[in-house]
């Protein structure tokens, strides 16, 4: 892909070949000067893409030639953000519901769509190309939760769907929105959900893995850098209107994300492979602090994170 060419026009072939970090300078370039609520719904408009139109063909062929170890390791990572999108796609419609303004619930209409794209992203990669159906989508989400680690299952699972319901029951608390979109957009997106992308999709750009699936997960990557600007700049908003919102956002903070970072490190018997490989087994935590702490400067929190083991020499 052209350097020159805007990521907004961007086809889904030409993101197949664009680096995921130019994907995620776009939120870095939002934080700078955030961007009305009105102009991440534009951005929206500009920046659709089909699941329907990705190819699997050459994943499939690919991960059937894979050893299973391998086969293994890489489910163990998809299946995470496939029950990740489908919890947060059922989870988002409180959040519409109570949000105060207009301009805000409009936009979070358009990530309850993209949400939901996503997840039938991943439903077509897990059936056409690693040949994971059950049936019915929630089969086999059923069948994938079960790769999932408890603290995975906790944020994604237990978390959300209890702080989307208290949403649901008292529309008008604003402690409860404040906590919600602090876990769903900070923690689950900014922190988890990045960091995931950006070491699954560098390393499989590296190995020219699944060119498929890097082309649908980077226009996922794109949709997220409107949400998380989105969940920074709504976060800020609140604590401007309200100081006393600060404490519920360093609260939830301080509750989840010690969970969440733990829950994207490495399994223990993973490592040695994971070296083997050449690659670093806490790059995507270690990655995910950073990114965390980047938002939370913006929306007007410094506090301490949890640490995670330095890049082995």
């Amino acid at each position: 892909m052209s350097i020159d060419m805007p990521l907004e026009s961007a086809s889904l072939a030409q993101l197949q070949q664009t680096p995921i970090d130019r994907v995620l300078n776009i939120i870095d370039e939002g934080l700078v000067q955030l961007p009305t609520y009105q102009e991440l719904y534009y951005r929206w408009e500009r920046q659709q893409w089909r699941a329907q139109e990705i190819d699997f063909t050459p994943d499939r062929a690919q991960w059937e030639a894979m050893p299973p170890e391998e086969q293994r390791i890489r489910l163990f990572g998809l299946s995470a953000f496939f029950k990740g999108e489908e919890c947060v796609t059922n989870t988002l419609a409180p959040y519409a519901t109570a949000m105060p303004d207009d301009d805000m619930r409009i936009f979070v209409t358009t990530q309850l769509v993209d949400e939901a794209r996503h997840t039938v992203f991943f439903a077509r990669f897990f059936k056409e190309a690693l040949g994971v159906d059950h049936g019915s989508l929630e089969a086999t989400l059923d069948v994938v939760e079960q790769n999932m680690n408890e603290k995975l299952r906790y944020i994604l699972v237990d978390a959300l769907n209890d702080v989307a319901d208290r949403i649901r029951r008292e529309p008008g608390k604003m402690t409860h929105l404040v906590e919600g979109v602090t876990l769903y957009h900070l923690v689950v997106e900014a922190t988890m959900a990045l960091s995931g992308q950006k070491n699954m999709l560098e390393i499989y750009r590296k190995m020219d893995l699944f060119p498929g699936f890097r082309a649908g997960f980077t226009a996922v990557a794109r949709d997220e850098s409107r949400h998380v600007i989105f969940g920074v700049k709504f976060l800020r908003d609140m604590i401007q209107r309200d100081r006393a919102q600060a404490e519920v956002v360093h609260d939830a903070v301080a509750r989840y994300a010690p969970i969440a970072i733990e829950a994207i490190g490495p399994r223990q018997e993973d490592v040695p492979q994971i070296l083997a490989n050449g690659q670093d087994p806490w790059g995507t935590p270690r990655y995910a602090i950073e990114s965390l702490k980047k938002k939370l400067k913006v929306v007007g929190l410094n506090m301490n994170l949890p640490a995670v083991p330095a890049p082995p020499s």
